[in-house]
């Protein structure tokens, strides 16, 4: 697991623990880990590289969601152009890569997001 990915769940749970219904204080050690916690995890995601094709997958897996919740096909066309740009941006850091662990987790990307294409690509779901 990648550190921004730890550092997220990290934020997400520090986060859960601060109870925003009662008396907010900013200065509770509950709300002062979360934002330590939060900044470090944007200090990594804006660091990585990579991590404009996690948010391109990301943004594939949230339209599809929708797509199939709602039934729109503008969600579905959305999923379908994320999925275009990871592939593009998965491209391009492969032909850059020199490292075998990059290019493994690349590869690994471009399995998952194969997998999603056939799924986005199928016949309207009713």
């Amino acid at each position: 697991m990648f550190a921004a990915d730890v550092l997220k769940e990290d934020f997400k749970e520090a986060l859960s623990k601060i109870d925003f219904e009662k008396e907010y204080d900013p200065y509770d050690k509950y709300v002062m880990k979360a934002t330590l916690i939060g900044a470090l995890w944007l200090c990594v995601k804006s660091a990585d590289e990579e991590d404009d094709v996690g948010e391109e997958l990301d943004g594939a897996r949230k339209y599809w969601r929708w797509y199939l919740e709602k039934g729109d096909q503008v969600y579905k066309e959305m999923a379908a152009d994320e999925l275009r740009h990871a592939g593009i941006l998965i491209k391009k850091r492969m032909a850059n890569a020199t490292d075998e662990k990059k290019k493994e987790w690349l590869n690994a990307l471009e399995k998952e997001r194969q997998e999603m294409l056939k799924a986005v690509s199928s016949p309207k779901i009713d």
